[in-house]
């Protein structure tokens, strides 16, 4: 049985050990897996979430998604479809699946995943024109599976050297991919000093980890590129409070990149008089935005993977992070459920919202993927993919 009692009192002597280090000056520690202290807190990245009204109004439209392979596909954080028409997922374990289309609008995984990726722990992924699936392996790198061999390649798992901003610098915690037409692959890192470990069910623990940017309140995001042709790796963009989710606009020209901690997501011009420049494209999400893509009518869908929590409103509070950061995980509080998406213009403007507002059917949608008249779901902490015909 937890000792609540003993939990709490161990929490408020940390907390009174770590007042006096705060106010001499003294950097205040994160537990491992990090290694680098709480940052001072940036006002203008202070959490701001939008109401659920107008367009973003909730309604329970999700509740009509269908789930597939509920019970067997354990925290496909992405879904992609292939050439082919299959559906692949990666299980939390590293595993890839793979689901043709059964004949009936629906799919029939295999028994047996096509390849295992190794150590780390796979969030986003997408295939390349050649059909080869590149993945971000979080605690190990860019990693691509060849699509005949099925291999495994470690294409980056760090900046090179000759790097103008950031040179030789190691990728922590690769988060979402895109890869554009010319093959040049986009992806984040979503916080520099923070990686994710093996926990004792014997996956990689993005989520720890990303409770730890949380509270150490660092904005070390980097949007990176990779060239498969030189083998370079370089800092696109950085600057980002957990960047998270990519996507090409339909013309290239830009890029949408997800920052998760402040409800934004930002335009990084690739292209055109704006090249190198950053703004943002919409904020004041009504949750916490995770994956990102752009659809053929030049549209993207945004998952808002969990709705606002109470405790991020405080978070300007150094003491309030760190005592947070070292609560035992009986302790620290529950994150609501709801499954919601959002689709935005390429100028921000909202066109419509999607929820299942209490999570009762579906919940922590972590991705979503148009392919013709359907959005497909990945889920980072579920044991199932679903999909909805688009309404």
């Amino acid at each position: 049985m937890v000792n609540w009692a003993g939990l709490a009192g161990i929490a408020a002597c940390v907390a009174g050990l770590l007042a006096g280090k705060l106010y001499s000056g003294s950097d205040l520690p994160l537990p491992y897996p990090a290694i680098v202290p709480i940052a001072p807190f940036h006002p203008d990245k202070t959490p701001k979430f939008g109401a659920l009204e107008g367009p973003l109004a909730s309604n329970e439209k999700l509740r009509n998604a269908t789930k597939l392979f509920e019970g067997q596909i354990h925290g496909s954080e992405s879904v992609a479809l292939a050439a082919d028409g299959s559906l692949w997922m990666l299980d939390k374990f590293g595993y890839v699946w793979r689901a043709p289309e059964d004949g009936k609008g629906s799919y029939a995984m295999e028994s047996k995943p096509i390849a295992q990726l190794g150590p780390g722990r796979p969030l986003g992924f997408d295939f390349d024109e050649e059909g080869n699936l590149i993945v971000c392996n979080s605690g190990s790198g860019l990693v691509m599976l060849e699509k005949g061999s099925k291999k495994v390649v470690l294409l980056t798992s760090r900046v090179s050297s000759d790097d103008p901003i950031d040179p030789d610098s190691t990728i922590d915690y690769i988060n979402d991919v895109t890869v554009a037409s010319d093959g040049i692959i986009y992806f984040t890192d979503s916080v520099q000093g923070i990686m994710p470990r093996r926990n004792r069910q014997g996956f990689w623990d993005t989520m720890e980890a990303y409770l730890l940017t949380l509270f150490q309140g660092a904005a070390s995001g980097r949007l990176l590129s990779y060239n498969p042709k030189t083998g370079k790796t370089h800092v696109v963009a950085l600057g980002f409070w957990f960047a998270n989710g990519v996507a090409l606009s339909r013309d290239e020209s830009f890029i949408a990149v997800v920052e998760t901690n402040t409800q934004t997501v930002h335009r990084v011009w690739l292209a055109g008089a704006k090249a190198g420049q950053q703004e943002i494209m919409i904020d004041r999400l009504p949750g916490f935005p995770d994956g990102i893509s752009s659809t053929s009518s030049g549209t993207f869908w945004v998952a808002l993977v969990v709705p606002e929590m109470g405790i991020v409103k405080h978070l300007s509070n150094k003491i309030l992070r760190c005592v947070a950061a070292w609560l035992p995980k009986e302790l620290k509080p529950e994150v609501p459920e709801w499954g919601a998406v959002v689709e935005v213009q390429s100028d921000g403007k909202v066109l419509q919202a999607l929820y299942d507002p209490d999570g009762s059917h579906v919940q922590r949608i972590s991705a979503v993927t148009e392919v013709g008249d359907r959005l497909y779901f990945g889920n980072l902490a579920g044991d199932y993919v679903s999909f909805i015909k688009k309404p």
